[in-house]
């Protein structure tokens, strides 16, 4: 006797549907990892975090010690969409490896080898600062723009010259991570950000670029940190006239207090 056969029928997504769906939802578990600010007595803390697409390939995260030090982390993976926000899933599990108390250049060393070792094909430019509470920071820059420090006496502003290769390149440094110390005092501010605020272009397709951005600083200098980051973002958007965005854009401002 011939036995029947039930037919089922499935819904198929087309491709872009599908693709949309996973956006969705990667966008969704990115910003559930997204760290929140730590709070310490001696340092107020200000960002914007603004991705280019649904996900972003920039990342930020901080690392709190025993003796009350905040280290905090800026990054800009290579590349946009699900790929580049993959490696900053990586860097958020590689830093968690981290001994909160390593010099930051011995922790940015560790991160790249961490990172490296994967062979994905992919980079993330990335600073780590460690901030402690009697002002004495510590920065090292891997393949990132400077950290930029604002005096509260109205004196030059602060940058470090010792950039690093971006973590992920080479597991053997080319160009070693060299750690840098300011001593920060009452008032001061710090500034890091990623490329993606100074690469912003207005419809003549100028970017706004590194020297506007420390000439506005420059002007505003006395403005509480909130306000100067703020005043920063409006300012670049301002420069671009309605042009969107072309990059992951982090901005952090910070005061030590």
């Amino acid at each position: 006797m011939q036995q029947a056969i039930q037919q089922q029928s499935y819904c198929v997504l087309p491709k872009e549907q599908s693709y949309q769906n996973d956006l969705v939802l990667a966008a969704d578990f990115q910003r559930a990892v997204l760290p929140k600010i730590i709070d310490v007595d001696y340092l107020g803390i200000s960002l914007t975090y603004e991705p280019f697409d649904s996900v972003s390939g920039d990342v930020y995260d901080f690392i709190l010690n025993r003796e009350r030090e905040l280290a905090i982390f800026v990054g800009d993976a290579t590349g946009h969409g699900i790929s580049a926000a993959l490696m900053t899933m990586m860097v958020h599990i590689a830093i968690d490896s981290l001994t909160p108390n390593l010099p930051t250049d011995e922790s940015i060393r560790k991160l790249n080898r961490l990172i490296a070792s994967r062979h994905t094909g992919r980079s993330v430019s990335s600073v780590l600062m460690r901030i402690a509470p009697d002002g004495t920071m510590n920065v090292t820059h891997a393949g990132h723009p400077s950290v930029i420090v604002v005096p509260e006496d109205n004196s030059e502003l602060v940058m470090f010259s010792e950039a690093g290769c971006a973590l992920g390149l080479f597991i053997e440094e080319p160009v070693k991570y060299i750690e840098e110390s300011y001593h920060l005092k009452p008032g001061d501010k710090i500034i890091a950000y990623t490329d993606g605020l100074i690469e912003w272009r207005n419809p003549f397709r100028e970017i706004y670029g590194h020297n506007r951005l420390l000439n506005f600083i420059n002007a505003h200098r006395q403005l509480d940190f909130e306000s100067l980051k703020q005043m920063i973002y409006n300012d670049v958007k301002s420069f671009a006239y309605h042009e969107e965005i072309n990059d992951d854009l982090t901005l952090l401002v910070a005061e030590y207090s």
